[in-house]
């Protein structure tokens, strides 16, 4: 979290977009020590419970929410959790809403891996970053020269059968 931290330079007070949130960690920690306003989403109905749980635990008797719109007071920031699919996050947040380009940060840890299509994610990303905001992306990779029992024990188990990560890389284009 702090080399990300330190790497992307994002500003306090920032409007993050949390991708495949889990149970919300890294959102508490953007709204606590950063006084971000953060929306996490996640495809799982239990994740985001137990995420409201726990940031209502967290913020204990300072827990309020903010005018109706679903967002946890945690220190000087606040969060709210969202059940939503990231393939459907420009729809959602980007496509005639109030919320289009919103963010100025849109962060994924350990989530890019589970997305189907990469390029449908940088796509959506785009639409809802502010002109010059941040996309901060942390995921695993696998290493070139792996064994045969490498790659079977460590790395078919989370591809699955056929899929590697070479076969998104011509779809994804980079820009600066």
């Amino acid at each position: 979290m702090e080399l990300l931290l330190d790497i992307s330079q994002l500003s306090p007070d920032s409007r993050v977009l949390d991708v495949g949130c889990g149970i919300g960690g890294t959102a508490r920690f953007l709204a606590k020590h950063l006084h971000c306003t953060v929306t996490g989403i996640t495809i799982s109905s239990r994740q985001v419970d137990l995420a409201r749980k726990l940031t209502r635990d967290e913020a204990g008797k300072s827990t309020q929410e903010h005018d109706g719109d679903d967002f946890i007071a945690l220190g000087q920031g606040k969060v709210r959790f969202i059940e939503l699919d990231a393939e459907k996050m420009g729809e959602y947040f980007g496509h005639g809403s109030d919320d289009a380009a919103q963010f100025d940060c849109v962060w994924i840890s350990e989530a890019m891996s589970h997305l189907p299509d990469k390029a449908l994610f940088f796509g959506n990303a785009t639409r809802v970053l502010k002109p010059g905001g941040k996309l901060v992306v942390a995921d695993w990779f696998k290493g070139e020269g792996l064994t045969q029992s490498q790659l079977d024990a460590d790395i078919k188990p989370i591809e699955g059968t056929g899929l590697t990560l070479a076969s998104f890389l011509p779809s994804v284009s980079l820009m600066n």
